[in-house]
């Protein structure tokens, strides 16, 4: 059997606790970065709130007109057009990478495994590559250098399979999605800091969420992480008194089964096939950013669990994940970070 899961709408449970009269906040819900984004966003004046909001959305836009690989119009996608020649890399992308190295995650978030992904066709009806396919797009992939801080080439592989022509279904190409839209979250959030008229906001996407200074009441932002065996159920909250982030990584938002085998998104670098350590992993922390969260999430469910555990500890990030058994694992955030992470259920066996 056979079966290909669409992207749930919401990813994460919102805890939404309504202020008082005079602390209403703007609520907004539109699509942007491929799936809904939400702003909630406090302010003595409303209609100046609601300027910022929207420079918060077409924030986020100007990320995705850069790192969208999916857009033939984006900075990166002209990138991907040309990649067996030297380039100027889009400055947000230069951004990405070196939050990548900044973590330490590069041996588990790859990049360049565009052409690897391509293979398993997510967005279409799924398909488990072939292996001599899938090996050479992996070493297409890991062709990939930067000449300088600011420029790269992909370096062409010695083999005359067409497919590995610019364009063709086996040619390397940066794909950034698995943090661009931790970067966009946090330039939107800059935007309504910036404005001067929002004194706090949350930023919601489907798997991401960012928050800025401290509600009006006074009471902390709540984050719920959902199941993923059963996503009508919350299993932890992330709570923070100001700014913080989190993300989730999960083998249920983008999956197909076959044979009985569920085939998910988050795939191993070094393998080029589904990490199978974890069901979903949820990082966060006070004074994050969204671009670090989103990059952790997917780091750590392809590191494994002791490895995730060991990170999160020794770097001080809090985690809640739900290993392949159904069992959960909790990092809890620092003591007076001003975030924090409590379990409400247990996941689903």
């Amino acid at each position: 059997m056979r079966r290909v899961a669409g992207l749930p709408l919401l990813m994460l449970a919102l805890f939404m606790l309504a202020g008082c009269a005079t602390d209403e906040p703007v609520v907004v819900s539109r699509e942007a970065l491929g799936t809904v984004v939400t702003i909630t966003a406090y302010g003595d004046d409303g209609q100046a709130v609601g300027a910022a909001v929207e420079d918060a959305y077409a924030a986020m836009a100007a990320v995705e007109g850069q790192l969208d690989s999916h857009d033939p119009a984006s900075a990166l996608s002209r990138f991907n057009d040309a990649p067996y020649t030297e380039q100027v890399l889009p400055p947000d992308a230069v951004e990405v990478l070196g939050a990548i190295d900044a973590l330490g995650a590069s041996s588990h978030f790859s990049p360049v495994l565009s052409a690897v992904t391509r293979q398993y066709d997510f967005e279409g009806g799924g398909t488990v590559p072939d292996e001599e396919d899938l090996y050479l797009a992996l070493v297409a992939g890991n062709g990939f250098r930067r000449t300088t801080t600011e420029t790269a080439i992909f370096a062409r592989v010695k083999d005359p399979d067409p497919r590995l022509a610019p364009g063709g279904a086996l040619a390397p190409a940066l794909d950034l999605g698995g943090a661009s839209k931790g970067l966009a979250l946090d330039r939107a959030r800059e935007a309504l800091r910036s404005s001067g008229a929002v004194t706090a906001a949350l930023i919601s996407s489907t798997s991401s969420t960012v928050t800025l200074g401290t509600k009006p009441d006074g009471r902390v932002w709540r984050v719920g992480v959902e199941d993923p065996r059963d996503t009508e159920r919350v299993l932890a909250v992330f709570a923070f008194e100001g700014d913080g982030a989190l993300s989730t990584s999960g083998d249920y938002q983008r999956y197909f089964e076959a044979d009985g085998v569920r085939y998910h998104h988050i795939l191993d670098p070094a393998t080029g096939l589904p990490a199978r350590g974890f069901r979903s992993v949820t990082v966060g922390g006070a004074g994050m950013s969204g671009l670090d969260a989103d990059i952790l999430s997917t780091a750590l469910f392809v590191a494994g669990r002791d490895a995730a555990i060991r990170y999160a500890e020794d770097r001080g990030v809090a985690l809640y994940a739900v290993d392949a058994g159904g069992r959960a694992h909790l990092v809890p955030a620092p003591e007076r970070s001003g975030a924090s992470v409590a379990e409400q259920a247990t996941p689903l066996r």
